[in-house]
């Protein structure tokens, strides 16, 4: 049973891939609720990794070229093209948003459709890719306020660039749109053209977990005589939010289990600066919401009589319901050390890092090349026909572990762990500048100095549990530690993290 069970996880790893969707709102202050992150149902059932054609979202933006706030509500439609070869280290593809959504009263609506074409450039060493792309086709009708308003393509520019770097669990980005759309009024006589002018910066992060993206607008409108400027935030997150059930029966052979829900939601705040003269002061300001219906995935759970009681009992059936503890409950023993292999396992299969295909035993030399594909084993400890061959080389290859002699059978410490924890979610660079001189536990001086980088980040981020001011560094991770520190590390990739990019940049 382990095996297969072992077999099936591989295969979901396989098949599953983190790339970054921008613009899941699109690029003009609407919000949608993202697109759903895949359940393990869904990812097992994949035969191979394929990127999706098109998306259709709700969507809800506001018009404010009457000066005042106006609501509509429809759909967007993205196809984002083929995305990035990192084969290839250098490409262009075509991405594609229509957005047709009107208000509640039929009297505001918006039709457009914009064609980017992106060019961009991959680059391994720093595992970053930069995107830029320029507008070939954007045809625009605003209806507002009696008026109805003609995007010019020949006089609208729109500029828009992205920078994604890749740590091993988590995808982060951060890019800026520029663009002047002019209108003209094509029931007007006479009318003079307007001028829509925008900028601002785009953050957004996605993980196995969550993803979150939150722009930064500031909307300067030129009517010819009058002049309005709006600021507005519009941002979605997608997590999966993980529940116990106890079952109701008595006569159920099982006594609970875990579910997950996956929820989105998409919020736009908005703060009218210069607007119409007949706003009200409480006009002026407001925010817009967006929600779907969450989907839920039941979560299966192994008999674990033995822990009954245990104080790690909840974390542990939560990592063997994510798959993240895969070992026999029969043989499972919670006092027991964590080895160095068995962590970096629980790290891949978490965080979803792809896994390479497997390669054919062969009668190679320890560590050699392969016969079949001429691979060599970055390790010196690890053969290519190891069976934890092909998580470390998932690890090595998101650049969660480097290679030479990795030592997987060596229990894992607590300082180590942290390491890894930090290295996997890609804020190291929150613990720069400590390395070597401080971190706010009384055992300081056991941590070493490659480490305390690692643990004052994980410290300042939350996702460390120190005990009376200790944190025990040499101290060997058991497998209850090692839940309840992954169910710590997990929570923050689920909710915590997504306040860096909504709460705190909807109040600043």
């Amino acid at each position: 049973m382990k095996k297969i069970l072992t077999i099936g996880i591989s295969f979901i790893l396989a098949v599953s891939s983190l790339s970054a969707l921008e613009g899941e709102m699109g690029y003009f202050g609407g919000i949608s609720t993202g697109v759903k992150l895949p359940t393990i149902v869904e990812l097992s059932q994949a035969k191979k990794a394929s990127a999706t054609t098109r998306y259709t979202l709700p969507y809800k933006e506001n018009v404010y070229l009457a000066g005042k706030p106006e609501t509509v509500e429809g759909t967007i439609e993205i196809r984002p093209g083929k995305g990035i070869d990192k084969t290839k280290g250098s490409g262009k593809y075509n991405e594609v948003y229509t957005i047709k959504a009107e208000s509640a009263d039929g009297t505001t609506k918006v039709t457009r459709n914009i064609t980017f074409e992106t060019q961009y450039i991959y680059e391994a060493s720093r595992r970053q890719t930069t995107k830029t792309s320029k507008v070939t086709k954007w045809t625009e009708i605003v209806v507002a306020a009696g008026q109805t308003y003609q995007l010019d393509s020949k006089q609208s520019r729109y500029t828009k660039s992205i920078l994604e770097d890749y740590t091993p669990g988590v995808t982060y980005y951060r890019g800026d749109i520029q663009y002047d759309a002019v209108y003209n009024q094509i029931t007007a006589q006479n009318g003079i053209p307007i001028t829509v002018s925008v900028h601002g910066p785009i953050y957004g992060y996605e993980q196995a977990f969550a993803k979150t993206e939150t722009q930064r607008r500031s909307i300067a409108i030129d009517l010819g005589g009058d002049q309005y400027y709006i600021e507005e935030t519009p941002t979605f997150t997608v997590h999966k939010d993980i529940q116990y059930g106890a079952n109701e029966p008595d006569a159920f052979s099982l006594e609970g289990n875990y579910k997950e829900l996956i929820r989105s939601e998409g919020v736009l705040g908005y703060n009218i600066l210069i607007g119409s003269p007949e706003l009200y002061d409480d006009e002026l300001t407001g925010t817009l919401n967006i929600t779907d219906s969450p989907r839920i995935e039941q979560l299966s759970i192994p008999s674990l009589p033995k822990l009954k009681g245990h104080p790690a009992e909840s974390d542990i059936k939560k990592m063997y319901s994510m798959k993240i503890f895969t070992e026999s409950a029969a043989t499972f023993s919670p006092g027991q050390a964590v080895t160095r292999q068995e962590y970096v396992e629980m790290l891949v299969r978490a965080l979803q890092m792809p896994l390479p295909d497997p390669p054919k035993k062969t009668n190679t030399a320890f560590g050699g090349a392969n016969a079949n594909n001429g691979e060599t084993s970055p390790f010196n400890d690890v053969s290519t026909t190891n069976a934890f061959y092909p998580y470390a080389r998932a690890a090595y290859n998101a650049g969660l572990i480097g290679g030479g002699t990795i030592s997987p059978k060596r229990n894992l410490t607590r300082e180590e762990m942290y390491v890894l924890n930090m290295r996997a979610i890609g804020l190291e660079r929150l613990g720069i500048g400590t390395g070597g001189v401080y971190t706010p536990f009384i055992d300081d001086k056991q941590i070493a100095n490659s480490a305390k980088g690692a643990i004052y980040a994980s410290s300042k981020l939350g996702i460390i549990t120190p005990s009376n001011g200790y944190v025990f560094p040499k101290k060997v991770v058991t497998k209850a530690e090692a839940a309840a520190f992954f169910g710590q590390l997990i929570d923050y990739l689920r909710y915590d993290l997504q306040k860096d990019y909504t709460e705190k940049m909807l109040m600043n």
